[in-house]
């Protein structure tokens, strides 16, 4: 979904009888890379601990402030970090609470 789109499902979430979700930051969202590890490529892969790991790109909340018409998303396909058009479509984890790191 657009990031528009996923601000307004995370806070419309409601789920285990919690309804306080949210998009997770550029730097918690980077937390979930393991970078004391390496692919082949260089690139960290995602922490093992992590549930439901995947290797797709996910929106974080945070906008990138040299042009707000983009966002930043994490590619954990190649542990990318880059913003782009929130308008285009990518994933969503949500989070509660604050943190540096999600489970």
């Amino acid at each position: 979904m657009s990031w528009h789109k996923a601000q307004e499902y995370a806070k419309s979430l409601s789920l285990d009888y919690k309804n306080d979700w949210r998009l997770p930051s550029l730097a918690e969202l980077e937390s979930l890379l393991d970078r004391t590890k390496a692919r082949p490529e260089g690139r960290p892969p995602m922490r093992e601990e992590v549930p439901f790991r995947d290797e797709l790109s996910y929106w974080s909340s945070t906008t990138f402030e040299q042009d707000t018409k983009n966002a930043w998303i994490v590619m954990f396909d190649g542990a990318y970090v880059l913003s782009y058009y929130k308008s285009n479509l990518y994933y969503v984890r949500c989070v509660r609470g604050q943190g540096l790191w999600l489970v």
